[in-house]
């Protein structure tokens, strides 16, 4: 029997946000894409508890979402603007605030759960005749059949062809394992706890975060009532933070955020995922790429992991836009590499860098974080230069 072989001129490998904005802005140039991922695609509902995971989505990736058609989905169903943020050291000393009215932009930006995103971006693909899903296989082989095309084959015996395979497919991205990256690990030995909470006081549409003695804790605007906490901790006290019951927590909570929005009160259950920076050897490979987790991680302290892949999506997305050359094209390729990768990088330890100097309690390092950081907070260029980075655009 002859099995038939689907042809597209890109296949994803992995159904995520960052694979489905990728597919979104891929068809909108006029590409046929297959996305393949083994998760079905979720739905949201309006009913639909809040949920832990979510991203603080800057303007850049706002940006982006809306080119694509998906950013107006987002807002119909559930999202949070921040106007400002306030960044302080437990006990005093340093602390930094951003607001938007220091920008042309009316906000700094929005909170999202993840899962909403997603159900925004398969609304799009649904009404996009230039995509299709292989849904509930995953990736079985990814080989060359000529100079020009890849055949990848799946579990469920689906074949298909393209001159361009990319791998959104998570930090254990079966697509790297092809590429034959290596993924190089750095343990923070700590995880995050993720959360939402009420508090006392009004959270005044605000993203804080407190630099504490076990770690940085942040809470997120999610509705007009609520916030959504990412507490990064020693993995030895989140197993302590872990076992106590709702009324210890919130006291440990509330005192760690230094009472500043009053009570804090757990109102879902708790759940921590282990924190770990990582980047892959290469992004590319012959007609391969890696985007989003696939390529790097990094730490959560900033929310920046999701705007970094959505960044690499966009950024795919204009050297292909941009290039004369063929889907695949070694050229093209590379540009995307040169350009992300050494970003990607950066921010990776530039996160450690500032995870590694909150943590220290050596008098000197506290000496010198009070004035760099009050510093910041009080020279305009320099603060502004904070702010460009976060947001990701021009101010």
């Amino acid at each position: 029997m002859i099995q038939t072989v689907n042809e597209y001129d890109c296949i994803i490998v992995g159904g995520g946000n960052v694979g489905a904005a990728t597919a979104c802005s891929l068809a909108q140039a006029g590409h046929k894409v297959a996305i393949i991922d083994k998760q079905q695609a979720p739905q949201w509902q309006p009913e639909d508890a809040l949920n832990l995971r979510v991203t603080a989505l800057n303007l850049a990736s706002i940006d982006f979402l809306t080119q694509i058609n998906v950013w107006a989905r987002v807002v119909g169903m559930r999202a949070h603007p921040y106007h400002s943020m306030r960044v302080w050291e437990q006990g005093g000393g340093a602390k930094i605030d951003f607001h938007a009215n220091e920008t042309s932009h009316s906000r700094l930006g929005v909170i999202v759960e993840n899962h909403v995103l997603l159900t925004a971006l398969n609304q799009e693909i649904d009404e996009q005749p230039l995509i299709t899903r292989h849904m509930g296989c995953s990736l079985q082989s990814c080989t060359s059949i000529t100079e020009q095309t890849l055949l990848v084959e799946c579990d469920d015996g689906s074949k298909l062809t393209a001159p361009l395979v990319l791998g959104a497919d998570g930090q254990n991205s079966t697509l790297r394992e092809f590429m034959q990256a290596d993924f190089i690990f750095t343990d923070y030995h700590q995880r995050g706890i993720v959360a939402i909470i009420e508090s006392e006081q009004f959270h005044q549409d605000t993203a804080w975060q407190c630099f504490g003695a076990h770690g940085p804790l942040a809470l997120l605007p999610i509705t007009e009532q609520q916030c959504s906490i990412v507490w990064s901790v020693p993995d030895s006290f989140c197993e302590q933070l872990q076992a106590m019951p709702d009324a210890e927590f919130n006291q440990q909570l509330t005192s760690a955020f230094e009472h500043k929005l009053g009570a804090l009160s757990v109102v879902s259950q708790r759940q921590s995922f282990p924190l770990r920076g990582a980047q892959s050897q290469h992004y590319v490979s012959h007609r391969m790429a890696l985007l989003g987790d696939a390529a790097h991680i990094v730490h959560p302290l900033a929310g920046l992991g999701l705007n970094l892949g959505l960044a690499d999506a966009m950024c795919l997305s204009a050297c292909i836009k941009n290039s004369d050359r063929p889907l695949g094209s070694a050229r093209v390729l590379r540009q995307y590499e040169m350009a992300r990768k050494a970003d990607n990088a950066v921010m990776q330890k530039a996160l450690e860098g500032i995870d590694h100097l909150f943590r220290s309690e050596q008098q000197w390092v506290r000496s010198l974080r009070h004035v760099g950081v009050n510093l910041a907070d009080s020279q305009s260029a320099l603060k502004q230069f904070f702010m460009q980075k976060a947001l990701g655009v021009g101010l």
